[in-house]
């Protein structure tokens, strides 16, 4: 029973604090956004570590995947002392937005020309959605910063969405 309690408790902090993370980057979406360098640089350095490590731990040490690690691990440590590398990588993130979304209009586009002769209606849509997501696109090649900001509410919606659900758990996991 003390198990249970100690987990409901849990999942009422956790729901509350990611609440208050997702109104948080409500409030400031182009920081949300702008924080993708960072957790990047986060990852690449602990996989660098990682690696090297399992590189090195191997009864047969596998010197490609510790260099390999050892570089990865450079590279996230420049991501995070590097501002403007950082910086460089989140704008690159908001064009491989654009580019997704451009990919994924062009098929948009092609699956609705090849739905058109099974059923006109689901064609026509299919492509007119396509037609925006390709419209997107290019207004995310143009304006960066409206895709950044964009993005950033995004995440702080998901972020919001999920804290709502952990306390909707929490109320139902104290019936």
């Amino acid at each position: 029973m003390k198990g249970k309690k100690t987990i409901h408790v849990i999942t009422w902090i956790t729901g509350i604090l990611t609440v208050l993370l997702g109104v948080y980057a409500i409030v400031r979406p182009m920081r949300t956004f702008l924080t993708i360098g960072w957790i990047l640089g986060a990852l690449l350095l602990v996989n660098g570590i990682e690696l090297v490590i399992l590189a090195l731990a191997k009864e047969k040490k596998e010197i490609g995947a510790c260099i390999l690690g050892v570089v990865e691990g450079l590279a996230g440590i420049i991501l995070l002392f590097s501002g403007l590398q950082r910086f460089l990588t989140d704008i690159m993130a908001a064009y491989l937005v654009g580019a997704s979304i451009l990919i994924y209009g062009i098929f948009q586009i092609a699956g609705g020309v090849k739905c058109l002769k099974v059923s006109k209606g689901k064609g026509i849509l299919a492509i007119v959605c396509g037609v925006l997501s390709v419209i997107v696109s290019i207004m995310a090649f143009n304006h960066p910063v409206l895709t950044m900001v964009s993005v950033g509410y995004m995440i702080a919606f998901s972020v919001l969405m999920q804290g709502i659900n952990m306390i909707v758990l929490a109320v139902n996991l104290g019936k």
